[in-house]
Formats: C-alpha cells, structure tokens, sequence
C-alpha cells in the first residue's frame, strides 16, 4: 500500500485551486460568446429571423438559466409561442370560412383546443378564441353540415358561461367585450334550444328555456328577439303539444265528441290554440321578411291561416291580428277573437310534422361567423408583443 504523502496532496490542491479561476473565465466566455449571438439574432439582424431567435431563446433558458436576459428570453418565446397557435388558429378559420365543410370544421376545433388549453394564450384571447369556435360550430350544426352535435354543445355552454358576465373581463375593452357578447349569446341559446327540440336527445321544457334567453335579448341583427327561428323551433313544441292534445280527442267517436268529454278536450285544444300555436305562427309572420327565410314565412302562412279559419272564420281581421306583433315579437298573446264553438264542426286542423323537410332553417352561414373583435391586447387575430424592454442593452461579463 502507498504510503499517504502530505506533500503530494498539497500540490495537488494547489493544482485545482490554479486551474478552478481558468475553467470559470472559460464558462463565462462561452456564454458571453452566446449571448451576443443571441443578441445580434434578436435584436440587430434585419430581417428578424423569428425560428433562430424562439430556438436560441430556448437553449439559453435551458443552458444559462441564471442569465441576466432570462427574462427577455422568457418573452420571446411566449410570444413566439402565442404567435404561432394563434395563426394556427386564423389558418384554420380562414379555411373554414372560405369552403365549409365537416372536416375543415374538425380542423377549426383541434386549432381552438390548442388555443384554449394550457397556457400559450392569456384568458381575454382564450375567450376570444372560444367565442368564434362555438359561433362556427353552432351555426354548422344547425346547417346540419356538422353531426357531433354534443361536441358543438359543449362549446356552446362553455362560451355562455364564458361570457356570462356584463362587464368587460381583464384584457377586454368596452366597446370589444360587448358587441362579442350580444353576438354570441342569443346564438348559443339558439342552437342549445335547437339542440334539444331538433336534435338527437329531445328534452322539449330544456329547449324552450334556451330559446326563451335567446329571445330575451333584445339586440340588433342577432338571434334574439327578432330572429324567427326562435319562434319556429317554439312552435314546433307546440305543434307537438297539439298533437298529443288531438290524439284522445281524434280516437272519440262523433257522439263523445259533441258530449261532455269532446268539449272539454276541444276546450283544451283551443286554448292551446289561442295562447301558443297561433300567436307564435304571428310572431314568425312579422320577424320572417328577408328572403331567406321565405320558407319558414310559407310554412307559417298556411299555418297560421289554417288555425286562424278554424277558430275565428274572420280572414279579415287576421292583417291586424299579426301586425300587433309587429313592434315587439315578445309581447302576451293577443287575444284571439274566437268564433262561438259549432257543434256540428267540431274536427280542429291537423298539426303539422314536426321539423317539416320543406322548411329550412337560416342559421348563420357556417362559413361566416361573426365574433366581434378580438380583445385589445390580442390586435386582431394576433396577439400582441410580450411587454417588457422591446430592445435590452448588451451587457459583457467584466
């Protein structure tokens, strides 16, 4: 065994303690040597290489995280990284947009979870971006171009709590926050209403819920108050309620039907009459007048006029009838100046098929979506630059 010597283990600390200032003067240079680079990347090089910059960004956080840049290395790369899935984003709607379909539809979905997920973007622009996503999806739905009908419902109830609240949220101004909300929220309660009267699971009392928010708000060129597919969705409710109405009455024979039992069940069939079916066909009269929805505006007129005959038997007095509707959808039922019930007619009008394949609704195209404008600090669709020093002084290691 070797024996221990005293003296060789001094010099060889004296060794380490010559060579330890060297190896840390040689560190300092390299990263002197890589801050510059990344400096001149950044900061100096006309045209700005974004890619170099967000990658030589990246290696100095993971190399040199102690770095008196850190910070504006931080910002750089969540400004890329914001940047870049938000044209994701724009790509995807713009497609969308310009040639709808399911697929592109599926591709604007995927873009907006990536958007909406995680933490790239800050909660104004996620809003943002929620917001144009469920307008796209709803508006596809309801032009049946869409089948995952419980996908685009949970959008649509997430971009309802999402901008629930009147007041602007951080990151939104005044005048962005509310013209995006009075957008959005009648058309999601729309398509939730639409959803559970037209769609795959029928929850009518759920559906009537969401169409009567939807008609509650009062806004213009939305799918409020003054949109007729809110009452032609109501009315196929109450189609369906006459329906289930007329069928104990329609299995009596003309005996029971002129009796006790027939009259109370006409009596009950016209009151639904009078308080939903009719006035609802009215409101679709007054609110139908573009030529788009000239469809449901035929289907309600020979609706409204066949019921209207049947209780009244007074075709002129129906012109004012419907135009008491006119000024304001939403007002009571009017009511109906019934003629007195004859016994010897007592068979009401067949209720239409619920849905009729001859009436289309007019949703919003699907490839044009508005959303309002993006919130301030999202300049548009993109976002804006990280906060902070925009150009930091170069600094050497002395």
């Amino acid at each position: 065994m070797k024996k221990y010597s005293p003296l060789l283990a001094l010099t060889l600390l004296a060794g380490c303690l010559a060579l330890s200032p060297t190896r840390a003067n040689a560190q300092d240079e390299k990263q002197d040597a890589f801050r510059r680079d990344w400096y001149d990347t950044c900061y100096q090089r006309k045209p700005k290489d974004e890619e170099k910059c967000y990658q030589q960004s990246k290696e100095m956080v993971e190399k040199y995280p102690s770095d008196s840049f850190i910070p504006n290395a931080q910002k750089i790369i969540k400004a890329y990284e914001k940047n870049k899935v938000m044209e994701k984003f724009q790509a995807a709607f713009t497609a969308y947009s310009n040639a709808p379909d399911a697929a592109k539809l599926d591709q604007l979905f995927a873009a907006g979870d990536e958007c909406i997920k995680g933490d790239k973007l800050e909660p104004a622009l996620q809003q943002y971006v929620l917001g144009r996503v469920a307008m796209a999806g709803t508006s596809g739905a309801m032009a049946k171009l869409y089948k995952i009908l419980d996908r685009v419902k949970g959008y649509a109830e997430s971009a309802l709590k999402a901008y629930e609240p009147a007041a602007p949220p951080e990151g939104w101004k005044k005048e962005e926050w509310e013209p995006t909300r009075e957008l959005l929220l009648p058309q999601m309660n729309q398509y939730l209403g639409w959803h559970f009267i037209m769609g795959t699971k029928s929850d009518p009392n759920q559906g009537l819920n969401y169409l009567d928010k939807a008609i509650k708000m009062k806004c213009k060129d939305c799918a409020g108050w003054k949109d007729p597919n809110n009452y032609f969705l109501r009315s196929t409710v109450y189609s369906n309620q006459y329906t289930e109405l007329r069928k104990p009455y329609d299995a009596m024979t003309n005996e029971q039907k002129t009796g006790p039992e027939g009259k109370e069940a006409l009596k009950k069939i016209s009151e639904l009459l009078d308080s939903k079916l009719i006035p609802e066909y009215a409101r679709i009269l007054v609110t139908a007048t573009k030529p788009e929805v000239k469809g449901i505006y035929d289907f309600a007129k020979s609706q409204f006029d066949s019921f209207w005959e049947f209780r009244t038997g007074a075709k002129d007095k129906a012109p004012d009838y419907i135009k008491s509707y006119e000024a304001d959808p939403t007002i009571a039922p009017v009511p109906v100046p019934a003629k007195p019930v004859d016994e010897t007619n007592l068979n009401a009008p067949a209720a239409p098929t619920p849905g009729a394949p001859n009436v289309k609704l007019q949703a919003a195209k699907p490839g044009v979506t508005p959303g309002g404008k993006a919130p301030a600090n999202g300049n548009g669709a993109k976002p804006a630059p990280a906060k902070g020093k925009a150009k930091p002084k170069s600094k050497k290691r002395k």
